[in-house]
């Protein structure tokens, strides 16, 4: 199953949106205070199409699946001595299958004069904030209540950090030697889209400016892109010996690639709300400010559970009818 989020998208929905005729008139209807000339505007109903660009905060539950450990064949968490991070290490790039130690070079150590132990792996990793962007449609029932149908989608990154030990020296030996602890970086990429059908309810009478909320439910397709521990080197001049090791490669191959596709792509279920600002600029066009939280259940990893998402952002929505 393959979804991008596709930034052209934006573009072609804005110039969707630059109508090529003038707008229409308002729409008027007497007022019950004044039967004359007296006049007071009505909300368009109909179909709104609208653009959506914000801010979203991931719940750090499911970035413990870029963490290194990797998965068994019985769809468990797999122990250090057996994890993807540590093999590929140790045993890989640490030359203890009779190659080359890359970690050696790489440390401007001798071969021996470092380790990898359980304690080394990453620990706290976590999503950075990132952009959220969709394509929003509105059936606007009346003045007050509209049928929402969102399709927002985002690209995730994840952080976390190891470390490889070595001695302060090249002659061998850790029980006199002082260790230097060397820290690295653990990456992940991961997509989100998102399907959301609710309700909004505009809150006030002010013809530009009132509160609006929304709820309703979300389905989401998550995909892991990306996990990758990258070993630089501290001192510029050995920058040759830099290591990138794609461990997302390794779900590929016997035995990892017996849960990948379970683990690594998946679709959940959860709720959103919302609350903001709504401003009506003239019977085509509406601006609103929104605050979105969603309880989600992420379909990726061993145990997805029900985790609070956030985002921020601003929806402009084209009146159709």
């Amino acid at each position: 199953m393959e979804f991008q989020v596709n930034r052209s998208v934006v573009v072609l929905l804005i110039a969707f949106m630059i109508p090529s005729v003038y707008l229409k008139a308002q729409e008027y209807e007497p007022s019950v205070q004044d039967t004359s000339a007296q006049q007071t505007y009505v909300q368009g109903k109909g179909f709104h199409l609208g653009l959506y660009i914000g801010a979203y905060w991931a719940n750090r539950g499911t970035a413990y699946i870029y963490d290194g450990y990797g998965f068994d064949q019985n769809g468990q968490r797999n122990s250090f001595g057996n994890s993807i991070l540590y093999n590929q290490i140790v045993n890989v790039y640490g030359g203890n299958n009779g190659g080359t130690d890359y970690i050696a070079q790489l440390l401007n150590v001798n071969h021996g004069d470092w380790y990898f132990n359980e304690q080394d792996m990453p620990i706290n990793l976590k999503y950075t904030t990132t952009y959220l962007v969709g394509l929003n449609m509105r059936y606007q029932i009346n003045k007050k209540a509209g049928i929402l149908l969102n399709i927002n989608g985002t690209k995730l990154v994840v952080n976390g950090k190891f470390t490889i030990s070595s001695t302060a020296g090249n002659s061998g030996g850790f029980q006199n030697s002082q260790p230097t602890v060397n820290q690295f970086t653990i990456v992940g990429a991961e997509q989100r889209l998102m399907f959301q059908l609710g309700y909004q309810r505009i809150i006030g009478n002010n013809e530009k400016l009132n509160l609006l909320v929304e709820a309703g439910v979300n389905f989401s397709l998550a995909k892991a892109q990306k996990n990758q521990a990258v070993l630089n080197s501290s001192n510029p001049n050995n920058s040759q010996n830099n290591i990138t090791i794609d461990l997302m490669s390794i779900y590929h191959q016997p035995p990892y690639n017996y849960y990948s596709a379970k683990y690594l792509i998946g679709g959940g279920i959860g709720a959103i709300g919302g609350i903001g600002m709504h401003l009506t600029i003239n019977p085509r066009y509406t601006i609103q400010l929104l605050y979105s939280p969603s309880y989600d259940r992420i379909g990726i990893g061993y145990n997805p559970k029900f985790k609070l998402q956030h985002g921020v952002g601003l929806r402009v929505y084209y009146n159709m009818s």
